[in-house]
């Protein structure tokens, strides 16, 4: 019988999304979207749906419309864990073609500058939607070359130059798997805490939001500031906190930032302990 489960990523296949989906979910039937908010509007749908999303590569930094939609989380999705993929980047096009247009996301593009500055200075280079759309188009031009995932050579047909690139330079992207189901926050070692907060434009309010978190000593590992969607100059912020929701550090930072008037959502809690290598 057919694993009823299925998983959405951000597509098109051969994007490091769908390659961390494929390791993850081996069993289950994958779906493509490319959007990032199309597969929150999947997750919606059923509590057998699953998301993989992408929330921020170390040389590219955060990936905004993940964000936002959390920050807001309309969609009332819990993270149910992070995943950190170690990315190893190819050259792929035709062996023997002269180089004449090299293509990538933005991201992976902004990696390989230098290296594509040094053995390919001549060439143009255009950021496209994704690796994959990348490798598709290389497949089709002529003097064409893809910076992409090592599996889009076989999807599209396209000889491997160059692999590794820039592996000298660490570069990781982090990504989340997201569904409806409400499960126990975990507990035990590497556990992260999502939140997101809006407080109003004050002086001090800032402070009156990390003061707590200090006081009871808890890690803030991650804080990013993200504008508000119709309200020019005013932002929300999306925070990891090390530590569980049932860690009375956290439960009693939370309160008392709520007591200062503190607009606060707890996302989820989740382990953070998984690393790829693909």
């Amino acid at each position: 019988m057919k694993n009823k489960f299925k998983i959405a990523y951000l597509g098109p296949e051969g994007t490091y999304s769908y390659l961390v989906a494929k390791r993850r979910f081996a069993v289950y039937e994958l779906i493509n979207y490319t959007a990032i908010l199309d597969i929150f509007y999947f997750i919606a749908e059923s509590p057998l749906h699953k998301g993989v999303i992408p929330i921020e590569n170390s040389s590219g930094g955060p990936i905004a419309e993940s964000l936002d939609i959390l920050i807001n989380n309309n969609f009332d999705v819990n993270i149910e864990e992070s995943i950190r993929l170690n990315v190893k980047l190819a050259l792929l096009g035709k062996r023997g073609s002269q180089i004449k247009n090299i293509y990538s996301h933005s991201i992976p593009m902004y990696h390989c500058d230098s290296w594509i500055r040094k053995n390919f200075k001549h060439a143009s280079k255009t950021a496209v939607s994704s690796t994959s759309k990348a490798a598709e188009i290389a497949s089709k031009e002529e003097g064409a070359a893809a910076i992409a995932s090592i599996a889009s050579a076989d999807i599209y047909k396209l000889d491997i130059l160059e692999y590794p690139i820039e592996q000298n330079i660490p570069n990781t992207t982090q990504f989340f798997v997201i569904s409806k189901t409400e499960k126990v926050p975990p507990r035990g070692n590497k556990i992260k805490t999502s939140i997101s907060s809006f407080f109003p434009s004050n002086p001090g309010s800032l402070y009156d939001f990390l003061e707590p978190f200090k006081k009871n000593a808890v890690n803030l590992s991650r804080i990013i500031s993200r504008p508000i969607h119709g309200s020019p100059n005013e932002y929300a912020f999306f925070v990891d906190l090390d530590g569980s929701v049932f860690d009375n550090p956290i439960i009693q930072s939370i309160e008392t930032i709520k007591e200062r008037g503190c607009n606060l959502k707890l996302i989820c809690s989740y382990k953070d302990d998984e690393v790829y290598n693909l």
